[in-house]
């Protein structure tokens, strides 16, 4: 920066220096500040980086939260009048595996609107399995 300030002051005289000079700090100084004190953001990894390991930890930790629902939800099936009663047990009884599902996911390094979507996704998924199961068992088949 001096090489630059000397050749300048070799061009231009002391007075277009010193305003050059003020410009640059004027200019630069709150770049450079900004840069300092800036949040270190890391991006989230995209779904399509997932390897076949994360994806299978991912659907066996699915797995266990849609098992969990059906062992509750078929146990308390004939304690409730209606089935979405049971279902609605099955998926309370079971929200800390859905949670589960959620942290493995951010563990990995995903972002946490990707595991919240993805686990919301696992649990519709798990009610519509579930009610025709348990309508089935309802009407004592």
């Amino acid at each position: 920066m001096i090489e630059i300030l000397s050749k300048a002051a070799a061009i231009f005289s002391m007075r277009a220096v010193g305003s050059v000079l003020i410009a640059y700090v004027t200019l630069a100084l709150p770049l450079s500040v900004a840069a300092d004190h800036a949040p270190i953001l890391t991006a989230a990894r995209s779904p399509a980086d997932m390897n076949v390991e994360e994806r299978t930890r991912m659907m066996k930790s699915a797995t266990h939260y849609d098992h969990c629902i059906y062992s509750e939800a078929i146990a308390k099936v004939n304690e409730f009048p209606d089935i979405r009663q049971a279902a609605d047990f099955g998926l309370s009884a079971c929200q800390s595996r859905l949670a589960e599902l959620e942290e493995t996911i951010t563990a990995m390094g995903f972002g946490a609107d990707y595991a919240h979507a993805f686990a919301m996704r696992i649990r519709n998924r798990a009610a519509r399995k579930i009610l025709p199961e348990l309508a089935v068992r309802k009407a004592g088949g």
